[in-house]
């Protein structure tokens, strides 16, 4: 879920679909203009916000369960000006809300590993939460097997909410709950505007692309992964129960390279109140 500030904009769930909005905040996504884009590329799996300077590094934001890339957008002003800011566009929200969802791990790194060669030209690493954190973790690991020529994998790899590898989910998956159990075990995490949770339309409206992220990230399997051998930073929330902080510390097992942890206040989305403190230190890990 979001943990975002809702943004009211006085449409109907069908409207929506037809501007675009999303999920993650309510804004229309008309903001994110494809005619702006950077021109290094046309892809609609990433957006490269305007006015950013001829950067030295790329940082790849993934979204959570539910969310959208417009979450990192405010990540700009947070960053160096020499890293530039990538956010991953995944179906079935914001711009891409209508297309064909995509349900399983394997099916979502392949088709982002497709297209993500052009922009693997210079140093690069992935922030990911919860959801995408797996999702970058297993693309690292297929970039790292499959490495086409001149490609290198990420710098480094943060990752945020997400228990490692070696770790089974702990809960009973939810992407196969009847549609109110499914959204009451949602309104659990925290973080879902009490708009979307009391209103039929829009829960109807979100509940296909949330239940196919669930169903990705519950089944998503990554023990036979190789190791990587670039550093590998973790955040966690110390009120969050899925995962506990302990069940971050798994990925060091997870590379040859260093390990960082760092756990704040507060549950799953803990990072609502935390983000000067979190891009502080990508920054420091990553601007070189």
């Amino acid at each position: 879920m979001t943990g975002v500030k809702i943004v009211r904009v006085g449409v109907t769930a069908k409207t929506m679909i037809t501007r675009g909005l999303s999920f993650s905040g309510w804004r229309i996504i008309r903001r994110i203009d494809r005619k702006r884009r950077n021109p290094m590329t046309q892809s609609k799996w990433f957006v490269s916000l305007p006015g950013q300077m001829t950067a030295r590094r790329r940082l790849f934001c993934f979204p959570f369960a539910g969310g959208g890339a417009s979450f990192y957008r405010s990540w700009r002003s947070r960053l160096p000006a020499d890293i530039e800011l990538v956010l991953v566009c995944l179906p079935g929200r914001e711009q891409r809300f209508g297309e064909p969802l995509i349900d399983t791990i394997d099916g979502m790194v392949a088709a982002i590993h497709r297209a993500i060669g052009p922009l693997t030209d210079k140093p690069y690493a992935f922030f990911g939460y919860s959801m995408g954190a797996i999702i970058s973790h297993h693309l690292a690991c297929k970039i790292v097997a499959e490495a086409r020529e001149g490609e290198c994998g990420p710098e480094h790899l943060f990752l945020a909410a997400r228990r490692s590898p070696d770790i089974a989910m702990k809960r009973s998956p939810l992407h196969g709950l009847s549609s109110d159990q499914f959204w009451q075990e949602i309104a659990k995490y925290g973080g879902t505007p009490n708009e979307i949770l009391e209103n039929q339309e829009y829960r109807d409206l979100f509940e296909a692309p949330l239940r196919a992220d669930f169903k990705l990230s519950e089944t998503a399997c990554s023990g036979d992964l190789a190791k990587l051998s670039c550093p590998i930073t973790v955040f966690g929330g110390d009120a969050d129960t899925s995962p506990v902080p302990d069940d971050l510390e798994g990925w060091q097992k997870a590379t040859t390279g260093g390990f960082a942890k760092h756990v704040y206040a507060g549950g799953h989305f803990f990072i609502t109140d935390h983000q000067n403190a979190v891009t502080a230190l990508v920054a420091e890990a990553f601007g070189g």
